[in-house]
């Protein structure tokens, strides 16, 4: 009985912070290579005077050059929308005129007078139903 040994198997189940620390890292490894090897052009699109590893090497740098100026570009559209001056609309029905003259005199031309309109439209006092009758032959 002097030789016996025991052998204890012990599962450890990390945390659920470490095994998700770990995933991020496993997966920032992975999109890291991804960016790194990213190719959208052929060794074709460079002709045939350019050798292979010349080729991929021109492709990698033109892929990500083409990356970057996509995101430049959908940033700079976005930026402009988002700070693009929105033209914002009141009514005002029957205003004093202390309320008038202070609007002319802060917004001149670009204020508007719904009585300024010389014509209405003929949908304001005209509406149209056609009657469908039905033509029998004899």
């Amino acid at each position: 009985m002097k030789n016996v040994r025991f052998i204890f198997l012990i599962i450890v189940h990390p945390k659920w912070f470490d095994r998700l620390k770990r995933f991020f890292r496993h997966l920032a490894i992975l999109l890291y290579n991804a960016a790194i090897n990213l190719n959208i052009f052929s060794v074709r699109d460079f002709g045939s005077h350019v050798d292979r590893t010349t080729a991929k090497r021109l492709g990698q740098w033109s892929t990500r050059l083409y990356i970057f100026s996509l995101i430049i570009c959908l940033t700079s559209f976005g930026l402009h929308n988002f700070i693009q001056p929105e033209a914002l609309t009141k009514t005002f029905d029957k205003p004093p005129l202390s309320l008038y003259n202070r609007l002319i005199k802060n917004y001149g031309d670009k204020l508007e007078c719904s009585c300024s309109f010389v014509a209405p439209t003929y949908g304001q006092f005209v509406n149209i139903e056609p009657v469908f009758h039905e033509v029998r032959r004899k």
